[in-house]
């Protein structure tokens, strides 16, 4: 992983950690872990403070996700943090490997962009019935409102990719209002919304080779070439949407 974007997730995890209550928590999902971007960092400083806990990583690990979850378990092993984290493959739509009421705190990055209004809606009805009782939730997206142009060419290069489930989503991220409704809509409560700022800004070059990561379409590298010149790419502003049950 390229180190701005490896330390970016750093922080990003102990984001979540300072803004989370973790005295009642010591089984913890994280729906769509990937290849484990977030998952090593927070699994690294959730042990600084606590002594016994669980992860479950859980990842569909299919498509253009295939492979993911046996990419985590190497990291695993490779850190030392076997004990901690354990691999589950599922679709967050569908949860039936999770028991009811017995997580005490669901996290995600980057997952609500790969789900469609639907897709979205049954994956907060999973969360809600496998969530304890007062415990918590967060989850966070990158912005779809861009400041400025680099930002504005890695959203529309987000449009061009295949780094994505099917049917295709109708965003590159749901706002964050529109999350909070059906949190609220499905009886989450205390719902509340922080911002943390990426500080991901690539040069060209860096920008080329991740579109090529992310599979996206030769033709809009091509057609958008002298942006990508001009401008290069940044990542925009992170929402991160915290509730409880």
């Amino acid at each position: 992983m390229e180190p701005t974007i490896r330390l970016m997730y750093e922080r990003l995890a102990e984001f979540f950690i300072n803004n989370l209550d973790l005295r009642s928590t010591f089984v913890v999902l994280e729906a769509g872990c990937g290849r484990g971007q977030l998952t090593i960092p927070f699994a690294k400083k959730l042990n600084k403070i606590k002594e016994k806990f669980k992860i479950i990583a859980f990842d569909i690990s299919a498509g253009p996700y295939e492979g993911n979850l046996e990419i985590l378990k190497e990291r695993m092993k490779k850190e030392k943090l076997d004990k901690f984290i354990a691999v589950v493959k599922g679709d967050v739509r569908d949860m039936e490997a999770i028991e009811d009421e017995s997580i005490d705190l669901i996290i995600s990055n980057e997952l609500f962009c790969d789900l469609d209004r639907k897709g979205l809606e049954s994956a907060l009805m999973e969360f809600y019935r496998i969530l304890r009782p007062n415990r918590q939730m967060a989850h966070g997206e990158l912005n779809p409102a861009a400041e400025n142009e680099a930002q504005k060419l890695l959203i529309e290069a987000n449009a061009y990719s295949l780094e994505t489930l099917q049917p295709k989503p109708e965003w590159f991220s749901p706002f964050s209002d529109e999350v909070a409704v059906l949190m609220h809509k499905i009886g989450f409560k205390n719902i509340k919304v922080e911002y943390f700022e990426t500080n991901v800004k690539m040069n060209f070059n860096k920008a080329i080779e991740k579109l090529k990561e992310w599979k996206t379409d030769p033709a809009f590298i091509e057609r958008r070439l002298n942006d990508l010149k001009r401008y290069s790419m940044e990542f925009p502003i992170e929402h991160v949407i915290f509730c409880g049950k």
